[in-house]
């Protein structure tokens, strides 16, 4: 290779290495030359990823793995080599497992190396652009996505990973484990309290939906009295709150008979008025019949000369205005019938609305009460918990020896989440979770101490108390 070459050569290799990325052909640079440029550019493009890491040719990308991206594309009509920025910038591995680059798309990334997601990005842009050539892409891995420690340790969360990380390293970044402290022990005793207190609360309100579920199945039945439910018959203050809803329910049925009383008033009344009214037209119907009878015999008369024509009028007038009079009453007469029906279809309705709320009601406490079975339930869980774990801890304190951590690896094998056992020394891989749990070697039997069978004894009875 002549002097002249080589020089080029050094000044395209010592671009490459400063950053200067926009290369300028000169003029006296050759085909060969070219070629040799071109395949050096986008070969070592294409091994620079995971520069310093020796297990980085096997290593598959992952959901929230992040990549940098640099791009070189050669400008045939400029004669140089152009670092495309509006690509250059570090990607992140999204949820459906590829890279989303601008103009470009998504680039399916999980699952795969740099190298080959290099590839199949300068590919994507070879396409797009429509060039003869891919350019040279550099896919680097700038940020692994982050494991996971969780159980036993002073700082559950979430952490950064590096290479060769070991379960003891991830378990001493995240604070070591668990350390029992007086202070500690002082919490478990206030959450005990907290739990106890949450216990009879759900209690409460499992026996009062309890009560009132009854309440609203007699008045759905509409009994005087409420039985007393089954799940209330060991409870000391069962009377009490039978009694506060039968005293609910007969303010519920006295209101619902002072509206009826009321609507039962307003259709006597109206029927009254019907009949009133009834009377009123019989009269102007008799009326009616006399005058028109005297309008006959006047007529009769004025017709043979022996009555005066005015006297005709007058009586003609009367039959008209008492007819008038008729037609006002009958009309009166209907609209006070029609109020007198309306009457009954309110009361109708008032019944027919109360039985709906009773049964929504119903249907409403119905839920409730699974609720609050649920809430008692898991409020037993907390108290039992908090009862025994408080002097198991207080043992285990004394003699540190019994507390002894087990680990184990949940990791996404094949796409599926696997446990797996695990020892300190074992290698972490991205993505990893990380569980360490302490198991105690003093038998069960020592740990049972007064306290705890009277916890026992105490599960029993609220045991008995909620079914």
């Amino acid at each position: 290779m002549s002097e002249l070459r080589l020089q080029e050569r050094n000044v395209v290799m010592g671009n490459w290495r400063s950053g200067a990325f926009h290369i300028r052909r000169p003029s006296s640079l050759g085909p060969l030359l070219r070629a040799f440029v071109s395949a050096l550019l986008v070969g070592l493009m294409s091994t620079t990823a995971l520069v310093g890491h020796a297990h980085a040719e096997t290593y598959r990308l992952g959901v929230q793995d992040k990549v940098r991206l640099k791009v070189i594309d050669w400008r045939a009509s400029k004669g140089e080599y152009k670092e495309l920025d509006a690509l250059e910038d570090v990607y992140a591995v999204n949820p459906a497992g590829a890279v989303s680059l601008p103009l470009v798309g998504e680039i399916p990334a999980e699952n795969k190396t740099t190298e080959e997601l290099s590839v199949a990005i300068a590919e994507a842009i070879q396409k797009r652009s429509g060039q003869l050539s891919r350019p040279g892409v550099s896919v680097e891995l700038d940020k692994f996505r982050p494991i996971y420690v969780a159980g036993e340790v002073e700082r559950p969360g979430e952490y950064e990973f590096r290479p060769r990380l070991t379960v003891l390293q991830a378990i001493s970044i995240a604070g070591g484990l668990r350390r029992i402290t007086e202070a500690g022990l002082l919490r478990l005793e206030r959450d005990r309290i907290i739990a106890t207190g949450d216990h009879e609360r759900a209690r409460v309100d499992l026996r009062r939906a309890i009560a009132k579920r009854a309440r609203l199945i007699a008045e759905q039945q509409g009994l005087d009295d409420i039985p007393l439910p089954a799940e209330l018959k060991n409870e000391r203050d069962a009377d009490q709150l039978i009694s506060n809803e039968h005293a609910l329910m007969q303010a519920r049925a006295d209101l619902l008979s002072s509206q009826l009383s009321g609507l039962k008033d307003v259709k006597e009344l109206y029927e009254q008025e019907v009949q009133s009214l009834a009377d009123k037209t019989k009269s102007l119907q008799r009326q009616i019949a006399i005058v028109k009878q005297n309008l006959g015999n006047v007529s009769s008369l004025v017709q043979r000369g022996l009555s005066v024509t005015g006297r005709e009028l007058t009586l003609e007038q009367a039959v008209g205005d008492l007819e008038g009079r008729l037609l006002d009453t009958q009309v009166a007469s209907v609209r006070a019938q029609e109020e007198a029906r309306k009457a009954v279809r309110d009361a109708d309705d008032l019944k027919s609305k109360r039985m709906e709320s009773i049964n929504a009601d119903l249907q409403k406490t119905r839920h409730e009460l699974e609720e609050a079975a649920a809430k008692l339930t898991t409020a037993n869980q907390l108290v039992d918990e908090a009862t025994i774990l408080a002097p198991r801890l207080a043992l285990e304190r004394e003699d540190t020896s019994l507390r002894k951590p087990a680990f184990s690896i949940l990791r996404k094998v094949d796409g599926r989440n696997t446990q797996i056992p695990a020892d300190q020394n074992t290698d972490l891989q991205p993505g990893d979770v990380v569980r360490v749990d302490i198991t105690s070697s003093r038998p069960s039997s020592e740990l049972l101490q007064p306290r705890d069978q009277a916890a026992q004894e105490e599960k029993a009875a609220r045991a008995t108390v909620g079914r």
